[in-house]
């Protein structure tokens, strides 16, 4: 890959900065040996600070170019707080703006002025919409929607009218979202659509026009309805299995939508969907995955690329330019990437660029001239012929599913008999993908075997797939795990005797399942965030998942049904602590609203009264993810240690 030096001189130079002192801190690190025998004697590479995979306070990230291709915006820390950044494509001074809460992201709006940005507090996920204006830095960030528990989404964004924004929030019912208009330059707002109560999707054109909604029913089947003269007329509907959805805002008067849809198939595939019959003209398929994103060009509506994810990511370019793009961007072997941002013409890209032992390095790409300019680049980029490789594996569950998966070695033993941790995604219905996973390599560096089963009920491989785990918490969901790590004992990976089982949310859930339903398989487990109580779960739930909580009865019962609650009580681990014979690390954030704190209270007391080893974090300026990096780095010292102790990998001493 070319790389040309056109990056911010700033930047440049803190990155030079950053990996000199990382490369400094590697060699001064103090270790505590490893124990395990396939790791003592063996040639491991120099031990990485917990700090190079988890602080932030020395990088950037989110960068984002201008609509007019002269600015960047982007994330970095400013007196220990996530905080707004920008500077000229061309170089010059960085200006940070200051705002009172630490901002997740930040976009521009379409006058390459203001900067539009989110916040909530602590981890509560009420996600305020900030305003801030790039020409006078020094104002105050606006809070546009200062609404006190509320959660705010973002709807729509108008390239002719700058300050002109769709937005939705549940302050008039916290169980449902009701679609504004906002003007940001005047503060004025206007209700476009209120929810009756069953509408979890809102649809408009580009001039914000409501054209669609879609509807959940009683029943737990939904309803597209498209907007007519005559009122509202259905022209698709579907049961909790099918999924459907439109994509973009489809030009004023247009008479189809892009869509991606599996109804009447097993797989996601992008559609031309006529908004007057219903009907669906079939646009892409990938033969092995569902089609999980859609790119479109905001002002014709034109296809640009569409991807999934079997393996590696794979994306299908609909544009010569992107296809370019892509062409560039995999001169280095496989990738995943995210356009981040670009300018009117789409002339410049910015984009994040992820490979499993590079990390994630942001780009600008000028079309034209075909210069890649790189802007930022995490310090572990510098260290990456001491990472592991990411590598896809596929296997057989016991009933002949097929499961697929992602395996990383330590680097420096032979790949025999590890210590291994089982790493399992949280959702479930989400999925692990390839790229850059800091816990990963940080586990892979202290000298584990990192495996990652993408179980049944992971999304991205079909329906008949994702229906394979209905009413199977703690059945064949974790059967799947377990025959992961019989594979990988049966192709001399893992020491069966030191495999320990990780993971948050419902990969937390897996954790305790695994020591309360199969004790004899793990020698630990690691829990962040995880449910311990199903029928609790669904009770503390927030109230705006209402109307996406159908897939949730259909796959673990309801708990007003006297049989599914039932069920549910047979597959919580609150109920079979007698069981626990390993040692557990418990992690939860006190903001949680997803998996309130009480789940990992109820764990740890009933433990303690059994005299059970346990240990408990709680971080108080956290919520269902840990995202405060001094946290993340507690954390990380706290798996080190507890993996030491367990599974005999090395650990890092500190002072």
């Amino acid at each position: 890959m070319k790389i040309k030096s056109r990056h911010l001189l700033a930047l440049l130079v803190l990155s030079l900065a950053l990996f000199a002192g990382g490369a400094k801190a590697a060699q001064e690190v103090k270790v505590a040996p490893p124990s395990h025998p396939s790791l003592v004697g063996a040639a491991l590479p120099e031990l990485i600070p917990v700090e190079t995979f988890f602080s932030t306070a020395q990088e950037s990230w989110d960068h984002r170019v201008s609509p007019d291709g002269k600015r960047l915006v982007w994330i970095a820390l400013k007196d220990g707080k996530p905080t707004i950044h920008f500077a000229d494509v061309a170089g010059g001074p960085v200006t940070a703006i200051p705002a009172e809460r630490p901002v997740r992201w930040a976009y521009w709006a379409a006058d390459s002025r203001h900067i539009t940005a989110w916040w909530d507090a602590e981890g509560d996920e009420n996600y305020h919409f900030l305003l801030a204006d790039a020409d006078n830095p020094d104002q105050p960030v606006r809070d546009m929607t200062p609404y006190p528990g509320v959660k705010v989404r973002f709807h729509q964004y108008f390239p002719d009218h700058p300050l002109q924004y769709l937005l939705m929030d549940n302050r008039r019912d916290r169980s449902e979202f009701d679609l504004y208009w906002h003007n940001l330059a005047t503060g004025e707002e206007r209700l476009i659509a209120e929810n009756p109560g069953d509408v979890f999707a809102f649809y408009t054109d580009q001039s914000g026009a409501l054209i669609a909604l879609q509807r959940r029913l009683p029943d737990t089947t939904w309803r597209l309805e498209v907007k007519h003269p005559e009122g509202w007329r259905v022209i698709a509907s579907g049961t909790a299995e099918d999924e459907m959805w439109i994509e973009g805002k489809p030009p004023v008067g247009a008479d189809w939508a892009w869509a991606i849809s599996n109804r009447g198939r097993d797989r996601q595939v992008l559609v031309k969907l006529d908004l007057e019959t219903g009907e669906e003209t079939l646009f892409y398929e990938d033969p092995a995955a569902d089609v999980v994103g859609f790119w479109e060009d905001e002002v014709t509506y034109a296809p640009l690329a569409a991807w999934s994810k079997p393996d590696y990511l794979h994306v299908e370019p609909f544009d010569p330019a992107i296809e370019a793009a892509l062409d560039k961007i995999g001169q280095d072997g496989p990738f995943s990437v995210n356009v981040s941002g670009w300018n009117r013409d789409k002339s410049l890209l910015s984009l994040l660029v992820e490979r499993d032992r590079h990390g994630k390095i942001s780009y600008l790409l000028d079309q034209d001239s075909g210069e890649l300019t790189e802007l930022a680049a995490p310090r572990v980029a510098e260290l990456r012929d001491s990472l592991a490789e990411m590598r896809p594996v596929r296997f057989p569950a016991r009933d002949g599913l097929t499961l697929n998966g992602y395996l990383t070695l330590p680097p420096g033993t032979d790949g025999k008999n590890l210590p291994m941790v089982l790493a399992v995604h949280g959702g479930p219905f989400w999925r692990d993908s390839w790229g850059y996973a800091a816990v990963d390599q940080f586990l892979a560096n202290r000298g584990y075997a990192v495996l990652r089963v993408n179980y049944r009920g992971s999304t991205g491989y079909g329906r008949a797939f994702m229906q394979a785990a209905k009413k199977e918490f703690a059945g064949k969901m974790h059967d799947d795990l377990i025959d992961g790590v019989n594979w990988a004992i049966a192709e001399g990976i893992a020491d069966p005797e030191k495999v320990a089982i990780y993971g948050r949310s419902y990969g937390g859930y897996a954790t305790l399942v695994g020591l309360t339903f199969t004790p004899e398989v793990f020698a630990a487990g690691v829990n962040i965030v995880g449910v311990a109580d199903l029928v609790r779960a669904f009770e503390t739930f927030p109230a705006y998942w209402k109307n996406g909580l159908a897939r949730w009865h259909n796959y673990v019962g309801h708990p007003d049904n006297p049989e599914d609650r039932a069920h549910m009580d047979a597959r919580s681990p609150i109920n079979f602590i007698d069981r626990i014979e390993k040692p557990l690390l418990v992690v939860q954030g006190a903001n949680d609203v997803r998996v309130v704190r009480a789940h990992s209270d109820r764990i740890v007391a009933a433990m303690r009264e059994k005299d059970l080893d346990v240990e408990y974090i709680v971080f108080d300026d956290e919520g269902h993810a840990i995202r405060n990096w001094k946290n993340r780095i507690t954390l990380a010292r706290a798996m080190e240690a507890f993996l030491a102790k367990h599974l005999g990998g090395r650990a890092e001493l500190t002072d």
